[in-house]
């Protein structure tokens, strides 16, 4: 008797059933193997063979009658004859056509929100309408994760572009998923330590400990975006040095916020990197969220991996996915309400909450993918050259690809888009020159700052305190202003420029005072696309000019 498991009740439905044809295994479950036996699922069960013979009445079997025999015989093959006849023309002008029926994928991931599209229900269902059935899993080890798809036990996975040198795939980028810009953050513990309440305090406090003999406790999930946006952090900003802190690796970001919350004995955690929902979570619970991936534009890059068997023996099957995937991000950008709700539901998220995780991360579309991939500038090769060197500069490789082309295969991508152009992604448009002429000002210039505003775009000057790279409330006021008309995409440049930037001192202050502005705007607007340029020359004192709007060439 066949054993069936039934966890939606539908007792009358019988398409929606999968049979194991080694032990008789019934499901409704969305699986492809027996959970029983481990043998594939199918859709319909097998077919039991007949007894060639009747019997007769006293259980005998029937004697064939010979005439019957041979008639039936002839009959078979003159109709084999004819339809050879009739087909063999057709065959020397028509190719075969392939069977066709539904396609079945493994992927596998981790907990980040942004890949809970890959086990959305709606999703599901629209893969499902274009036969394809999705099997998706959290692999939290990224080596393992990287083997299994080499060896091809999964079509696809979903990672960083920094894992396509630390945990390497004999696999190839076939999509772009997305890039964070916020979503990834490192959060303070100031319930812990109240004096930890930005970067510098961190700072200031991991140095005292350090001149006491301890060194105080900064976690992550070791091998993960996380850490890589450590080692961007450590390079981008003065105030964060990890040689000042005791790094402790976890498996994932969920096992890092629990740990946070809850050290074990003798640890004191300071700080911690997380990946959303965790961020989010951590600001609900009162620790303050400071620098992310805003500050490292277009570093934390999340990409789809496919294994080479599936590029090798089945294209089509690639090609179906990354179609149907782009299809579903689509209907998505014209009403993001679905998506918000989809981050609300799956990571557990208010509205608002799941709104700012929606702002924190931008998700490719097709035509962004195709720019990133085939367009002229070739973004991703620049950004995998960049993520490199940076792994290779801090001691996590002791060798790189000389060729990073051989990492990924845009053709996918090319066949469904429809332009290569940089307009396609957000955060690159270059607005038109404005046709009219500016405005001229209409009141009194204040002493802290002078604005010089155009149709596309406003430029402030930022005056600090002697010797400081603190911003002072006038300043914070006057980039609040700035701010506030700002468009969630817009360019915000920080120029910096110092008289004597050969000075180690004057540059050091440059730079503090150039790194204070990025993380206000950062922690403001968290869409934002920044860029920094440090300046010698001239006789005024440090100065840092911000400019903000669509006309910034980025």
């Amino acid at each position: 008797m066949a054993t069936e498991v039934d966890i939606e009740g539908k007792a009358d439905d019988e398409g929606n059933r999968k049979y194991c044809w080694q032990c008789d295994f019934v499901t409704r479950m969305h699986m492809t193997k027996c959970i029983v036996c481990g043998a594939p699922l199918y859709d319909k069960p097998k077919h039991t063979p007949q007894p060639r013979n009747k019997l007769n009445s006293d259980g005998k079997a029937k004697r064939p009658n010979k005439k019957t025999v041979l008639l039936s015989f002839l009959l078979f093959a003159g109709a084999v004859s004819a339809a050879i006849a009739l087909i063999s023309p057709w065959r020397r002008t028509t190719a075969p056509v392939p069977s066709t029926g539904p396609t079945n994928i493994e992927v596998l991931g981790d907990t980040f929100l942004g890949y809970s599209t890959l086990w959305d229900q709606e999703f599901q269902k629209k893969l499902k309408e274009a036969q394809i059935t999705i099997g998706y899993a959290d692999e939290l080890d990224q080596k393992t994760r990287s083997q299994k798809l080499s060896s091809g036990e999964v079509d696809f996975m979903v990672t960083t572009i920094n894992q396509l040198f630390e945990t390497p795939s004999t696999g190839k980028v076939v999509a772009m998923w997305d890039w964070t810009r916020g979503a990834d953050r490192l959060v303070l513990n100031n319930k812990q330590f109240p004096p930890v309440t930005n970067v510098q305090t961190l700072n200031r406090t991991a140095t005292q400990a350090a001149q006491q003999g301890e060194l105080l406790s900064i976690i992550f999930a070791g091998n993960t975006p996380s850490e890589y946006l450590s080692i961007l952090l450590a390079d981008k900003s003065p105030d964060f040095a990890l040689e000042k802190f005791n790094i402790i690796r976890v498996d994932d970001s969920s096992t890092a916020w629990q740990r946070f919350q809850n050290p074990q004995p003798g640890e004191r955690i300071v700080a911690g990197i997380f990946w959303e929902p965790h961020v989010t979570q951590a600001r609900r619970a009162g620790y303050i969220p400071s620098l992310s991936s805003a500050h490292v534009q277009r570093s934390i890059v999340d990409v789809v991996v496919a294994s080479p068997q599936a590029l090798k023996d089945n294209p089509g099957k690639v090609q179906e996915f990354v179609k149907a995937y782009y299809e579903h991000i689509a209907r998505r950008s014209i009403d993001k309400t679905a998506w918000r709700q989809q981050f609300e539901n799956l990571g557990g998220l208010t509205s608002s909450e799941a709104l700012n995780f929606l702002q924190g991360v931008y998700f490719f579309d097709v035509n962004c993918a195709n720019h990133w991939m085939n367009g002229p500038t070739k973004l991703l090769r620049q950004r995998l050259e960049y993520t490199k060197q940076v792994l290779y500069g801090s001691g996590r490789l002791t060798a790189t690809p000389n060729n990073v082309e051989q990492l990924y295969d845009g053709r996918f991508v090319a066949e469904l888009a429809t332009s290569d152009d940089a307009a396609s992604c957000p955060a690159l448009r270059v607005a038109a020159p404005p046709t009219e002429p500016a405005p001229k000002p209409t009141s009194a210039t204040s002493q802290q700052t002078q604005a010089k505003t155009t149709a596309t775009q406003t430029t402030i000057a930022i005056q600090f305190e002697v010797g400081s790279a603190r911003l002072n409330d006038q300043a914070k006021t006057v980039l609040d202003q700035m701010l506030e008309t700002a468009r969630p995409n817009d360019t915000v440049r920080v120029n910096a420029t110092f008289a004597d930037a050969s000075s180690a001192r004057a540059l050091a202050l440059l730079k503090n005072r150039a790194t204070a502005v990025e993380q206000y705007v950062a922690d403001k607007l968290p869409t934002a696309n920044i860029q920094t340029t440090l300046n010698s020359g001239g006789t005024e004192s440090p100065n840092v000019r911000v400019s903000i709007g669509e006309g910034l060439t980025p």
